[in-house]
């Protein structure tokens, strides 16, 4: 008789990318690939074009999963807070300012105009995640409270 071992099998590695280590498909206009970069046509079974790229997940998914404990939810309102006086600064300085690229100041106060929009743009999204996990959490452990 011989014993038959029940372990599960070795969980498999996931594959994440992040929105900042995303490369464009393509390098600058007019320049040419390497000699041994040249592809050749029919080299790959789907277009160039056409062929898949990898979703960018954005490192609050990744960082901030499901909450399973009361401890975890306190924690995700914490930098629900923090977060949210950022953004409401940041928000309020763009209303502002109005000021669209290119149409006053140098160059170097419209990539901080832009950078500031992007960085308020990834604010708002962070946000309603937490805000989405913590409502979640709300609605599994209270599930007569509504889930506000």
């Amino acid at each position: 008789m011989s014993l038959v071992s029940l372990a599960p099998p070795p969980a498999r590695a996931r594959c994440v990318t992040f929105e900042d280590e995303v490369v464009p498909p393509r390098g600058p206009p007019g320049r040419a690939r390497p000699a041994g970069e040249q592809e050749k046509r029919g080299d790959r079974s789907v277009a160039p074009r056409l062929s898949p790229r990898p979703r960018a997940v954005p490192d609050y998914v990744v960082r901030y999963p499901a909450i399973l404990s009361p401890r975890q939810q306190e924690g995700y309102k914490g930098v629900f807070q923090d977060q949210l006086a950022e953004y409401v600064d940041l928000h309020r300085e763009l209303r502002a300012t109005r000021h669209p690229p290119g149409r006053t100041g140098s160059s170097r106060q419209d990539s901080a105009w832009l950078e500031k929009q992007r960085r308020c743009e990834y604010l708002k999204k962070k946000l309603t995640h937490l805000k989405a996990r913590i409502q979640e959490y709300n609605r599994v452990t209270h599930p007569s409270a509504g889930g506000s």
